[in-house]
């Protein structure tokens, strides 16, 4: 008998073929040619060939499916295989050889095999389950004894448990419940497949599993040290990992080496013709080791951490999507290093917005940056640091971090909460074997001293340079004023002058916008609260304002500016913040330092916007802000140097100062709740990603954009929920509805009350009557005005 790892994919009828044409020509007939022209070709290319996408897909013996994963696992350990020992490539490479014989079982090929008839009420028990039962101590140790290894009891326990939950599956059966299962639908098949008489289910395994929440489990132990969780992850990641990368079509794991060639780095000297600045020596020196580096703006910072990467596989983090598009296309523009990938939580958008790929390049490129197989992937921390939740899935990522190199660009940017994260993470990347730079303008001090308590020592787990001296000019003299924003001196420097004005929330932002409008001054607006396509006309407009030497005028923003776009203002107006994040803020203001700096350039108003302060819903800590205003005094008037600035930070981030503050409290409480986490903690994705992102927000398409557009976007998502439109194309809808909306956070009822109305229909977007305006021709408005609503009467 065949035994097959999945079901036949079948073709699809042609009434079923003739509704997907229907649907996708009605969607072309509906779209504007001058405005979809090249969503409109790849639909259109998709009919071309829908038949050939539609018929019948063959199916795969289960034999040949394991064998296709191992010799990718064979392919893999080729390249990197230097970065694992004897022990952990034998029980990786088991671990694959044996995740799938619990396929065999009848009623799961009852389901994969028209051949074979079952009563259709059979409960199957997951094939996981039953592959780690299948799998003999005795054997692997004799195995292992005929290859100079020794099996601890660890190691059993960890091959086991790989397997029993390389599916993330409730364990909701007895060990009676599955002896039965066994006996009637399992054992004869087994022994078939393995070419084995009197095979033996090893139910005791269950007991040898690092956790389980079943009922009659008796595990042999109840905690788990770290370094056997380490071990773990890294045994069920990298099974994950070569498995998705089978499943998904593909035979390597990893794409694009650079280890050899080493040609990202070349590219980078070739531009810089050879002549690198401290820091980038510093960190092209020190590519074996890990790494914290404080490079102050102009240090040539993003050029120094990708000489350290020195061609190993990298990961390069950063705190906000739009920064990481910037990286991206840097890397791979600029230093014409095609082989980078971006992952966010908008990069399957980003993938389907770019033109200069085919639609199945496309998708081809998202899946490959979903399964970590780029040299160079540029994302958000999210992305990867999930793992230190112990949440079945997330293994891979820690696994995947074991041989390559995580950059940590501006660590202090980060909140408190991720800050924690990513301590932890690092701990735990470093047992595994990787390595880490974290690479900064800013370094304070409460985060060597946390990262020394979590068994990181300086000179021995990583080495430490600052270069602010190293920087050639003093760019900002600061100006402290009490109160809210001068709106008089903002417009008489706008008249003849680039100027920036940073709020530390949407609403200010908005209402200074009108403000200055009312006065007769033109000015420009950005912030969160634009859809996604308006957001990014204005992010684009704001960089080439920047770049226009010429171009005088007033931005107003919020913090989203701090640490995403690269951009240069004459004089920075902004609300007082916390030092990390003015620090961050003064970055967008005379970034090379060219600038006369005889008169203030950055104007701080301390007005306590924005600002957790006795129960009160806020951006900053209260006690860490009142600590930035008092140590930025002694700077009011005077050059502020990037020593000053190192010795700022410092000073306010004082570990013996702040234990008492929220911001440092949050950082000690939340590394505990990872240290004391268990496996199975957290019920779902969901769950770790609310967590993990700080987020309860709510996706809106505002009442105007809705009924603007509401005949394409309700074609589009009939299209969606035709069953077997290609992924592809799927996503380039999907991201076409996204263009529209705007995600907002939920801090408070007030904004779901009366202004936020249904979801629509197949969706999970929400449409809202609040008051949104934009102008395209022109980029200006005030976007989602949260305080009022519509006239109803204008959409009749």
């Amino acid at each position: 008998m065949e035994y097959y790892a999945k079901s036949v994919e079948k073709g699809l009828p042609k009434d079923k073929i003739d509704k997907i044409v229907e649907n996708t020509v009605a969607l072309i007939n509906e779209y504007d040619e001058n405005v979809y022209s090249e969503l409109i070709s790849k639909l259109k290319n998709y009919l071309k060939n829908i038949d050939s996408k539609l018929s019948d897909k063959g199916q795969k013996t289960l034999v040949a499916h394991t064998q296709e994963i191992l010799a990718c696992a064979e392919k893999f350990f080729d390249i990197y295989g230097t970065y694992f020992t004897d022990k952990e490539k034998y029980l990786i490479t088991k671990a694959c050889e044996w995740h799938d014989v619990g396929k065999v079982n009848l009623v799961f090929q009852s389901i994969v095999n028209p051949n074979i008839h079952l009563a259709s009420d059979v409960a199957q028990i997951p094939h996981g389950f039953l592959s780690a039962l299948s799998v003999s101590k005795k054997k692997i140790c004799a195995e292992m004894m005929g290859n100079n290894l020794e099996l601890l009891k660890d190691d059993f326990r960890i091959l086991v448990s790989a397997i029993y939950y390389h599916h993330d599956r409730d364990d909701v059966y007895t060990n009676n419940y599955i002896e039965k299962y066994a006996e009637k639908w399992y054992i004869d098949e087994i022994e078939k497949y393995l070419g084995e008489e009197r095979f033996k289910l090893k139910r005791t395994n269950r007991n040898k599993l690092l956790f389980s929440d079943a009922s009659d489990v008796q595990l042999e132990s109840i905690s788990i040290s770290e370094n056997i969780w380490c071990k773990y992850m890294l045994v069920k990641g990298m099974l994950n990992k070569f498995d998705w990368t089978v499943s998904s079509g593909y035979e390597e794991a990893e794409l694009g080496v650079d280890i050899f060639e080493k040609k990202l780095c070349k590219n980078i000297e070739i531009k810089m013709q050879g002549s690198l600045r401290p820091a980038q020596e510093y960190m092209k020196d020190n590519s074996d080791k890990n790494v914290v580096v404080i490079a102050p703006t102009g240090s040539g910072k993003t050029e120094a951490a990708l000489l350290w990467l020195n061609g190993d596989k990298g990961f390069y983090t950063l705190p906000l999507r739009v920064s990481a598009n910037a990286i991206y296309e840097r890397i791979k523009y600029k230093y014409e290093f095609e082989n980078t990938a971006i992952l966010h939580s908008n990069s399957l958008s980003y993938y389907s917005s770019s033109n200069s790929d085919a639609i199945g390049d496309q998708q081809k490129r998202y899946e490959r940056a979903k399964l970590l197989a780029y040299p160079l992937t540029v994302c958000t921390v999210d992305q990867l640091l999930k793992f230190v939740y112990k949440f079945p899935g997330t293994e891979v990522f820690a696994a995947t971090l074991k041989y390559s190199k995580l950059i940590v660009d501006e660590i202090q940017a980060y909140s408190p909460k991720i800050v924690a994260a990513l301590i932890y993470g690092l701990t735990e990347i470093n047992k595994m074997g990787g390595k880490f730079a974290i690479i900064t303008a800013t370094f304070p001090p409460v985060m060597s001293y946390f990262m020394n308590k979590y068994g990181f020592l300086e000179d021995r787990d990583y080495v430490y340079q600052d270069f602010s001296a190293s920087a050639m000019n003093d760019r900002h003299r600061i100006k402290m004023v009490d109160g809210d924003l001068d709106i008089d001196k903002i417009v008489e420097e706008g008249q003849q002058k680039k100027v920036l004005v940073i709020c530390n929330t949407v609403t200010k932002a908005q209402k200074l916008y009108m403000d200055i409008i009312e006065s007769g001054m033109c000015c420009d607006l950005l912030h969160s609260r634009y859809i996604n396509r308006h957001r990014r006309i204005l992010e684009n407009k704001i960089m080439d304002f920047s770049k226009d030497e010429s171009a005088i005028g007033i931005w107003i923003t919020t913090q989203i500016v701090e640490a995403s776009l690269d951009i240069d203002f004459d004089v920075l107006f902004t609300e007082m913040a916390t030092a990390d994040s003015l620090l961050q803020r003064m970055g967008r203001c005379n970034r090379a330092g060219y600038k006369s700096t005889d008169q203030p350039n950055v104007y701080v108003y301390v007005n306590k916007s924005g600002v957790k302060d006795k129960g009160k819903r806020g951006i900053y800590d209260g006690d860490i802000y009142e600590r930035s205003i008092k140590m930025l005094q002694r700077y009011d008037g005077e050059l502020m140097s990037e020593t000053d600035k190192r010795n700022y930070i410092n000073d306010v981030y004082d570990v013996k100062e702040i234990e008492g503050t929220w911001y440092f409290k949050t950082i000690k409480e939340n590394l505990r709740e990872y240290e004391n986490l268990k496996p199975l903690d957290y019920n779902s994705k969901k769950d770790v990603d609310d967590d993990f992102r700080e987020i309860n927000s709510i996706t809106l398409i505002p009442d105007d954009e809705y009924y603007n557009n509401c005949d394409i976007i309700e074609k589009e998502i009939e299209l969606l929920q035709t069953p077997r439109v290609d992924s592809a194309i799927r996503q380039l809808i999907r991201s076409d509805i996204l263009d529209r909306t705007l995600s907002l956070n939920l801090y408070s009822n007030k904004y779901g009350v009366d202004g936020i109305d249904a979801c629509i229909e197949g969706t999970n977007i929400h449409r809202t009557s609040m008051r949104y305006e934009f102008d395209e021709e022109t980029g200006t408005g005030i976007g989602l005005d949260l305080f009022n609503k519509n006239d109803e009467d204008n959409f009749l």
